[in-house]
Formats: structure tokens, C-alpha cells, sequence
């Protein structure tokens, strides 16, 4: 069995502005990257979401503070990651270029534990099981059909993780995976 981090959603509250470590999707970042804003030939991107990485989900992870996802502001193309490193400025100006529809979002997680790969279709699990198993999460059961020798699997975001009233993270696909490939770096596939 491995063990499971479910991506969860909130609105934020009183108290979380005290908490510069927050995992969140939408607004801007509270670290800044390397490059900051973020341009791709000539293609200003806005900031979808980021993740800390804490040594309970991430353990064989270092130097690293966060991964912040960004889109193309028209949100046309497929999400980009950056590897922000430990030792990054605060972003106390608030720089950077939100995704605007998106309101702010805290993400909390609910541990859990899952079988070492899905194998879905086969009536092993319950239709609850499954679904819970196929929502956003780091860790966890290795989707059946990715199974890649040039990634790690670290888990995977849907567009359901974006709860808020509005529609999802308009990934422009069903969900991505956060993989690691072999030169260590975090990439969405």
C-alpha cells in the first residue's frame, strides 16, 4: 500500500495571510521564481496554482521550496511548472499576473492509503473507491495505463480540484500528471 495525499480545496480565512507556506490556486504567488514574471516567446503567463514541498509528501525531494503551475493568460495552452528553489524572495509586493477568473483557493490534503497500482474495470473496487482514487492527490496508486520508465509518477491534478463556483483550471485536458523525470526536475505530462 502506498500512502496518499487527496488535493482538497477551501476558501481562504482569517488567519491564513500569517501562513506564507500556503498551497493555493489562484491570485499570485507568495514566492517568487528565478524569472519572475513569467514570458514564453512573448507569451505572458499567469499563475494557476502552487505546491510546497514538505518533507511528509515530498521526501526524496531536495532544494526545493515549491513548484508554481502557470497558463498562458488566454489559458489556450497546456500549463507549464516552475521549480522555485529553497531560499526564494517573498513576493511582498504581490507581483505577478493572476488568471483573473480564478478566485483563491486553499489547498488542504486528507491523508490516506492506496493499492501500489490501479487496476481499474476489474471490479476490485467499489465505485467510490475508484472515484476517490481518480481525484487530485500526491502519492498514492499508480495509475494502470502510466506506467513510463523515463518518469516518476508523483501524482495527478484534475480539473475538479478547482471547487469554486466558477468552471475548472481550464487545463485544456482532463487532468495532468506531476511527474519527475530523470534529471530530477517536477514536469506535467
Amino acid at each position: 500500500m502506498k500512502r496518499v495525499f487527496y488535493m482538497k480545496t477551501r476558501e481562504r480565512v482569517p488567519g491564513d495571510e500569517k501562513n506564507i507556506y500556503l498551497d493555493k490556486i489562484g491570485g499570485v504567488p507568495t514566492h517568487k521564481p528565478e524569472k519572475f514574471p513569467i514570458y514564453l516567446e512573448d507569451e505572458k503567463y499567469g499563475f494557476v496554482m502552487q505546491i510546497y514541498c514538505d518533507k511528509e509528501k515530498f521526501p526524496n525531494i531536495e532544494g526545493v521550496l515549491c513548484w508554481q503551475i502557470y497558463q498562458d493568460v488566454n489559458e489556450e495552452d497546456i500549463p507549464i511548472i516552475i521549480e522555485v528553489p529553497i531560499g526564494a524572495e517573498l513576493n511582498t509586493n504581490n507581483e505577478g499576473t493572476p488568471i483573473n477568473r480564478l478566485k483563491e483557493r486553499i489547498i488542504y490534503y486528507e491523508k490516506g492509503l492506496e493499492p501500489d497500482v490501479l487496476e481499474i474495470g476489474l471490479g476490485i473496487y467499489s465505485d467510490e473507491e475508484e472515484d476517490k482514487y481518480f481525484s487530485s492527490k500526491i502519492g498514492g496508486a499508480i495509475p494502470e495505463d502510466y506506467m513510463s520508465p523515463d518518469f516518476e509518477y508523483i501524482g495527478r491534478m484534475y480539473e475538479s480540484i478547482y471547487d469554486a463556483d466558477d468552471y475548472g483550471l481550464n487545463f485544456g485536458i482532463e487532468g495532468l500528471n506531476l511527474a519527475r523525470n530523470r534529471k530530477g526536475k517536477m514536469e506535467l505530462i
